[in-house]
């Protein structure tokens, strides 16, 4: 029969730490908890710049259900929709940024003067991932947006009026304005991105942190970070001893200045006494996660060890 979690004032839980790569109960040597080195984190996050978002190429047409390219498009609505390199370029750069983007309602070789005039977003003549690339060329000009950059080439997405509705297409950097329809005029940066490709690495996770909160649960603390696509999501699943995994529940946490934590509490898991199993994930926008596998136990002193599991 499981016994309910004794509450007392009198009493006070302690807990034995260990981390592994699977649940179980080992006693480690006595270790202090360094708070200084989550305090040093959590000041240097504060005055870190957020990092650039994370960034996925488009290598094929947008879908007629894709609101950025046709319901919710200006130039789609207003009768001059794909094929069309404004209404593509448009869509696009709504696609990445989320909203609808501050670009001119006109032909494509006004869109430079345009941004130039009102400073709607920083410019230049080198190539970033997400920017538009503008033309003079011609009479109406073209605009496409870099999709990818290797080495000094680069791969656009565009589309032509009354012609291609859709294409990848790639050239050098320095040669822009003998490509497309000449007259380059720039880039138009709409924003700070990274290649999604290019973060292969797992987040950092460390310094996990497990204490009782009041005799009502568990709080669980961790330092997490990833320099390249950023953290997405941590995860405490949480399973008691007693029964198997009957009582699973995966907490999700929350994360603020590299810190991830969660509270979860005892009535969550039928107010058992012995062990809970605590997973900690940690996600970075890439797809990535790193690991650890927690065993908690009640005791007369707090100890821990641990050891991280890196997934890709």
């Amino acid at each position: 029969m499981k016994k309910n979690l004794i509450k007392s004032a009198c009493v006070s839980l302690a807990f034995v730490l260990c981390l592994g790569i699977a649940p179980g109960t080992v006693m480690a040597k006595e270790a202090a908890v360094d708070l200084t080195q989550i305090t040093q984190a959590v000041e240097t996050a504060k005055n870190t710049a957020p990092l650039p978002s994370l960034f996925v190429a488009r290598t094929t047409a947008p879908s007629a259900d894709n609101p950025y390219f046709f319901a919710n498009n200006p130039y789609a609505q207003g009768g001059y929709g794909m094929p069309n390199c404004t209404a593509y370029a448009f869509g696009r750069a709504y696609e990445i940024l989320g909203t609808a983007p501050n670009l001119h309602m006109g032909n494509a070789n006004s869109w430079w003067a345009d941004n130039q005039s009102n400073g709607y977003y920083p410019s230049g003549s080198t190539p970033k991932l997400g920017a538009v690339i503008c033309w003079g060329g011609s009479s109406d000009g073209h605009v496409a947006i870099v999709e990818a950059i290797n080495g000094y080439t680069v791969t656009l997405s565009e589309s032509t009026y009354s012609g291609v509705y859709f294409q990848n297409y790639t050239y050098t950097i320095g040669a822009e304005d003998a490509t497309s329809v000449g007259g380059f005029q720039g880039y138009i940066y709409i924003g700070d991105y990274i290649d999604a490709t290019s973060d292969i690495t797992p987040p950092s996770l460390s310094d996990v942190l497990v204490t009782d909160y009041q005799s009502e649960g568990i709080k669980v603390t961790a330092l997490v970070s990833d320099d390249l696509s950023g953290i997405s999501q941590v995860y405490f699943p949480v399973w008691t001893e007693n029964g198997g995994q009957d009582d699973l529940i995966w907490h999700e946490g929350s994360v603020s200045d590299n810190v991830a934590s969660c509270f979860i509490p005892y009535s969550d898991h039928n107010t058992e006494l012995g062990d809970y199993n605590v997973h900690v994930y940690a996600y970075d926008n890439a797809g990535h996660y790193t690991m650890t596998a927690t065993t908690i136990t009640k005791a007369d002193t707090f100890t821990s060890l641990g050891e991280v599991v890196h997934t890709n």
